[in-house]
């Protein structure tokens, strides 16, 4: 059974209700993290109203209107809320499991016209959930490694497809792998004239080089880093769909540091989503992921894909090898985060989620953890999570960072994140579009989601 319906509705709906969004929020004496600079603003009063920030500063010194809901937020941090820029999403369970791990934001990379309502209906209020960036269906060549993409085989049905994406109201285009030059050259065209950027993939037709130039906004999973980072004794002699994660082991850490310049010169922003590989297994060991705790908060529907025995789950007709490969690429990949760091390139933290056991929120902490191993700072991997996914976006004005105007998206914290990355999941609750929801009441609402999964599951 898929509990996306009228359960997850009705569940929602109360929580709602139990939960009103406050005109006016403050949350006095805390340390602010603005995230727009490496600095911690001790003894901070932050007021929201209407779901924006309409003051920052000194606790002596802002005043608190009257009728306001008071948080008291001292010896506490408080941080934007995070962002996960690589999802797919189809279940609506997983809309409360973002907001409830502090991310109020996400980029769904594989869109439908259920996500343009899944949106609408969020920011009416209706539903608890995270502000949604979305791709259309997948732009790919013939035939599309995945069903409900479009299959662009003629150059000049590009303006077209772009045009009927921009209409629907999609934020962006997603190339995919198939696509022939002709048709990607023709794709990045028409999104230039309807004002859709290119967010994917390096077509197996083009090399990483050809996608820099074209002006691709973003690149995902470090697709082409490693056929273009191959060292002159590589033996690859070509490097395609069964064998780029091989090739990450002979990668030439000199060509790294080449292809990072490149990005940064040409402001591509790269989302490397080094944990959804990480996931890969097969037999007992995707029985020990299925029985990890935050499983009961994952629905039915999701878990019975990512059983070993579903047909949903590719990742159980994979060679063993390429699984264990996959493992062994996260040093090589790494390296090549930390060369975009070294470079200044733009980096934005993703997870894959939707794939097998990566978990809607969860994942995102154990991307900044793989971030910080990489060698980027707390910040920096925090960074890759708030302001730069909203430069990213183009939004930063907007969100991704604590100040006058922004979005109150906020998680207050425990501890410190800018001392241990991993104390970005030490909540004290998140603050979504201005309205407060506590910590206790989020672990609440999850424990009512798993009793209930738990109660409706055939045995």
């Amino acid at each position: 059974m898929r509990y996306t319906g009228a359960m997850n509705a009705l569940i929602a709906a109360l929580f709602l209700l139990q939960t009103p969004a406050e005109p006016t929020l403050a949350i006095e004496h805390v340390a602010v993290i603005p995230m727009d600079r490496e600095v911690v603003l001790a003894d901070q009063t932050v007021v929201v109203v209407d779901g924006r920030i309409t003051a920052v500063g000194s606790a002596a010194e802002v005043t608190v209107p009257d009728g306001a809901t008071r948080i008291d937020g001292r010896g506490r941090f408080l941080m934007p809320g995070l962002a996960d820029m690589h999802v797919h999403v189809w279940d609506e369970n997983d809309l409360y499991l973002f907001v409830a791990n502090g991310v109020t934001t996400v980029r769904n990379m594989f869109g439908a016209p259920l996500h343009l309502d899944w949106r609408t209906r969020i920011e009416a209020g209706e539903l608890i959930g995270p502000r949604i960036y979305t791709a259309g269906p997948i732009v790919d060549g013939e035939p599309a490694v995945w069903p409900g993409s479009i299959e662009l085989t003629d150059p000049d049905d590009a303006d077209g497809v772009a045009q009927a994406q921009k209409d629907a109201g999609y934020d962006f285009l997603k190339p995919y792998s198939r696509l022939t030059r002709e048709n990607y050259d023709a794709l990045v065209a028409a999104g230039k004239r309807v004002g859709l950027p290119l967010m994917g993939h390096t077509p197996v037709a083009l090399m990483l080089n050809d996608v820099i130039d074209a002006g691709q906004t973003t690149i995902e999973h470090l697709d082409g880093f490693s056929e273009a980072a191959q060292r002159a004794d590589s033996p690859f002699p070509t490097v395609d769909s069964r064998t780029d994660i091989p090739a990450w082991k002979t990668i030439d850490e000199a060509r790294l540091v080449s292809i990072a310049q490149a990005m940064r010169d040409a402001n591509v922003w790269n989302c490397p989503t080094l944990v959804v590989l990480q996931k890969w297994s097969q037999g007992d060991d995707a029985a020990a992921l299925l029985a990890r705790a935050e499983m009961r908060y994952v629905s039915p529907f999701m878990r019975a894909n990512w059983s070993p025995s579903s047909p949903m789950n590719y990742l159980a007709r994979l060679p063993a090898s390429y699984v264990t490969a996959a493992h062994e690429a996260l040093p090589f990949q790494q390296k090549a985060v930390r060369a975009l760091r070294d470079a200044g390139a733009g980096i934005v933290a993703g997870t894959d989620m939707g794939n097998p056991f990566v978990l809607a929120g969860f994942a995102l902490h154990e991307e900044l953890a793989f971030l910080v191993g990489a060698g980027l700072t707390p910040y920096e991997a925090l960074r890759a999570a708030t302001i730069d996914a909203a430069r990213c976006m183009g939004a930063a004005n907007d969100w991704g960072s604590i100040a006058v105007g922004r979005r109150a998206d906020l998680v207050l914290l425990a501890a410190n994140p800018l001392d241990d990355v991993a104390h970005a999941k030490r909540r004290v609750g998140v603050v979504l579009r201005g309205r407060w929801l506590t910590e206790d009441a989020m672990r609440a609402e999850l424990e009512r989601r798993a009793k209930s999964f738990e109660a409706n599951t055939p045995r």
